[in-house]
């Protein structure tokens, strides 16, 4: 049996949010990064930027939305370590989902305890889409 190559190849597409305490509210999803239909997410993160300084923990898990659907708090990345720690990244994990529908990929932050006076993050969000192609090898 031979397998049928693909021939055509494409760059992985990032795109980023800047986010800050005063954008997230805990436990609601916060869209970040909209996705195309076709989109299948491959890597990124979420890195804390500023240090989040609630009075007791700060944790993030990065979750996506597609249509009018509910978001799914944790699809690339269940609650974080506490992100009031230094040097805090939190990886995004591909699971290899295809949107079928255009969707947002995002963060729910979870706060305990006093709200925050500083904190912020930056979300990065790698992704393929599938039937691009920028140019052919092969």
């Amino acid at each position: 049996m031979t397998l049928a190559k693909q021939s055509g190849r494409q760059d992985p597409i990032v795109g980023q949010a800047l986010g800050a305490f005063g954008d997230v509210v805990s436990g609601t999803y916060l869209a970040c990064v909209d996705v195309p239909a076709g989109a299948i997410v491959t890597g990124g993160g979420l890195a804390v930027t500023t240090l989040f300084d609630s009075a007791t923990t700060d944790k993030f898990s990065i979750g996506d939305k597609v249509g009018a659907a509910a978001a799914v708090a944790d699809t690339y990345a269940a609650q974080s370590a506490d992100v009031t720690v230094a040097g805090t990244w939190i990886p995004i994990v591909p699971t290899g989902k295809k949107y079928a529908s255009p969707g947002s990929v995002g963060v729910v932050w979870t706060g305990v305890g006093a709200a925050p006076a500083a904190g912020a993050f930056r979300l990065i969000v790698q992704y393929i889409k599938d039937g691009r192609a920028a140019f052919a090898q092969g």
